[in-house]
């Protein structure tokens, strides 16, 4: 028995398309599966709890974004039963760090070889993620695509990942820093005029921005990107176009660390992110979590 969770309200305007499409392979295959059709993660945490406790599953699949795999995988970790994505959002993180097919019949295929990966999970004051965790910059750019106008619009174009870019400019020109103390397996740094602490499991967020370049999700390691003492000119000209451009950020101000346990106090509550949603507030206490995830190969 498969499970599928699609939402219809994720960014990819084909998403109804796309699962009618995967619909019919499995009718056509007599693959034994059932559907739910939401957007809300209550709905979807009651669907898989009732499954979860009555039927032996072959796998739970995601038809949506990140947000969408996130609520899913609160459930699916530590757990033997494996996770499979068809991309469907507006950043599709994760699908992209695992080349993961956005092809309904490949999709089909590959899901049923069966084909699995263990990954590490990210857990940030309890719950878990598989791709970044964003504290300060980064988190009030999230909020700020999730509560905007413009975001449906650039999901129904298929062009979401604009969404980030245009709030990116919008937080860089308010923005105000904060001051805190990073503690990582022990050792505690001071940032001060601290922009962003990013804590990642793989390397990028916000639709491909490659925040933690060295992560991997497979080496038992965090690595965490903080940018501090950088004043907003040269964070707004010159680190945020080479982080558009898609490689490493070296400029003043950019550090990269690495390590299994971070705490994050500072000096006025800062939102966080975990997998693109807002879930949490500093202090924050993450910790890697190695081997939690199966996940299906469809690359």
């Amino acid at each position: 028995m498969y499970l599928f969770i699609v939402n219809l309200q994720s960014g990819n305007k084909n998403t109804l398309k796309n699962w009618n499409e995967i619909e019919n392979l499995l009718i056509e295959r007599q693959i034994p599966f059932e559907k739910i059709l939401s957007n809300s993660q209550v709905e979807t945490e009651t669907f898989i709890s009732k499954h979860l406790l009555n039927n032996a599953l072959n796998a739970v699949a995601v038809i949506g974004g990140d947000g969408t795999i996130n609520s899913v995988i609160q459930q699916l970790a530590v757990t033997t039963i494996p996770l499979a994505i068809f991309p469907s959002g507006s950043g599709n993180d994760t699908a992209r760090m695992f080349q993961l097919t956005d092809n309904p019949k490949e999709f089909v295929l590959k899901m049923l070889t069966g084909k699995t990966t263990a990954i590490d999970l990210i857990n940030v004051n309890g719950r878990f993620g598989i791709t970044v965790s964003g504290t300060g910059l980064d988190s009030v750019i999230g909020n700020q695509v999730n509560q905007s106008f413009y975001k449906p619009i650039f999901n129904k174009l298929g062009i979401g990942s604009f969404s980030y870019i245009i709030a990116a400019v919008i937080t860089l020109l308010t923005f105000k820093p904060f001051n805190g103390k990073l503690t990582i397996d022990g050792e505690v740094l001071v940032l001060t005029n601290a922009w962003l602490v990013a804590c990642g499991n793989t390397a990028s967020y916000g639709g491909g921005l490659n925040i933690c370049p060295h992560a991997l999700p497979s080496d038992g390691f965090l690595n965490i990107t903080h940018l501090h003492n950088a004043n907003r000119l040269n964070v707004l000209f010159r680190l945020f176009p080479d982080l558009l451009r898609g490689g490493p950020v070296t400029k003043e101000g950019v550090f990269y660390n690495a390590g299994k346990e971070i705490t994050l106090e500072t000096n006025r509550p800062i939102p966080a992110i975990v997998d693109g949603e807002i879930t949490t507030s500093t202090p924050l206490h993450i910790t890697i979590r190695e081997n939690a995830l199966l996940l299906l190969l469809t690359n």
